[in-house]
């Protein structure tokens, strides 16, 4: 690939994993992706340290349900798209609740009423905000 248009018309062969992306830099840049290796050491936001509380309980050493080894076999299982379109916090994020659901932590039905409640929750609040 050598220009935009071939990018952006290209999609991932299926043959690597969505974890895969080596030798893909047009294909990132076409997707709005940002390349760039940043050098700077950058703080964690409040909802990345939860996330990264969320994974040390839940990979707590003897007594956890989760392994890094279970994380990046529940990531690399990613579509290329939602790998794409996710940040790195709502990768782990999604392995977790995908490996929680797979040992049986709670049910996707569970899960996805959890999430309804949520964004329902998220939406009534903002509605009274711009009100």
């Amino acid at each position: 690939m050598t220009d935009d248009k071939q990018a952006k018309s290209h999609t991932h062969d299926g043959t690597r994993g969505a974890h895969d992306l080596g030798g893909f830099l047009n294909h990132l840049l076409a997707h709005d992706i940002d390349a760039r290796i940043s050098r700077e050491e950058m703080p964690k936001t409040p909802y990345e340290e939860r996330a990264d509380a969320m994974l040390l309980l839940l990979s707590n050493a003897g007594k956890g349900l989760l392994n890094i080894h279970a994380m990046r076999r529940a990531s690399e299982q990613f579509t290329h798209e939602d790998y794409l379109k996710l940040s790195y916090y709502d990768r782990w994020l999604k392995a977790m609740a995908a490996l929680c659901i797979e040992t049986g932590v709670f049910s996707d039905q569970e899960w996805q009423a959890k999430q309804h409640q949520v964004l329902s929750q998220n939406k009534a609040g903002q509605q009274r905000k711009s009100d």
